[in-house]
């Protein structure tokens, strides 16, 4: 049997306080991290050691949030070494970044709704059916059609986390290895898995949660997702 080789990608912790106008939040907005959200890298970083994995390095995109949960993380472990990788970077929601979710939601209605909207349709019927787009993007990571822009990028994500992995397995063979990303990044990690594997449940990860995938014998394998620690 050969050794186990893990990658847990890790999305980065809370960047939005009780309260908080939430805001769609892509690569053209640079927040910090909440009080909170530090508290959950740290939190990620406990239970990793706690479960006995001890990552030798913890690549993170250059963007603040993954760099604090990053450093958050590397608390557990004074050895290992941080690395930035820009293809960690979140996406560029183009028009949507930033703005208040609620504004995204209705914009993303308007936009499926395209050539069915009424003078008796409603606002609720366009929510609904941005609602409905995001949940499609959350479990199979389809592009709201107000974001094919992004095809392309989702395309080139599919080879960056292939050739990722395959260098994961190549220079850190039998170890463990972090990718402390953003949430429209890290559902294209099941690209890693053979074509009959899925992940378990929604590919989107809550805030400070992670999942963790085994290369053995050959193939990857995903063990855990969406893991949240409790703070």
């Amino acid at each position: 049997m050969s050794e186990i080789t893990r990658l847990i990608v890790v999305r980065h912790g809370n960047t939005f306080n009780s309260g908080d106008v939430i805001c769609r939040v892509g690569s053209a907005t640079d927040l910090p991290l909440t009080e909170t959200g530090m508290l959950q890298a740290r939190a990620v970083g406990a239970m990793l050691k706690e479960m006995g994995l001890t990552p030798q390095v913890i690549f993170h995109a250059p963007l603040l949030r993954t760099c604090q949960s990053a450093v958050g993380i590397a608390e557990s472990f004074p050895d290992a070494v941080l690395n930035e990788a820009e293809f960690l970077s979140e996406l560029d929601y183009g028009s949507d970044d930033g703005k208040p979710e609620d504004e995204v939601v209705l914009r993303l209605g308007i936009v499926e709704m395209a050539g069915e909207i009424t003078p008796d349709t409603s606002l609720d019927e366009l929510r609904a059916a941005g609602k409905a787009a995001l949940k499609r993007w959350d479990s199979d990571a389809v592009l709201p059609k107000a974001w094919h822009f992004l095809s392309g990028r989702a395309e080139e994500l599919t080879r960056q986390w292939q050739d990722f992995a395959a260098e994961t397995v190549e220079k850190f063979a039998g170890k463990t290895v972090v990718a402390a990303t953003s949430n429209g990044i890290a559902r294209f990690s099941k690209a890693i898995l053979p074509a009959d594997e899925e992940l378990d449940g929604s590919l989107k990860l809550a805030t400070g949660a992670f999942g963790i995938y085994e290369y053995e014998n050959g193939k990857w394998h995903s063990t855990q997702w969406n893991v949240r620690p409790q703070l």
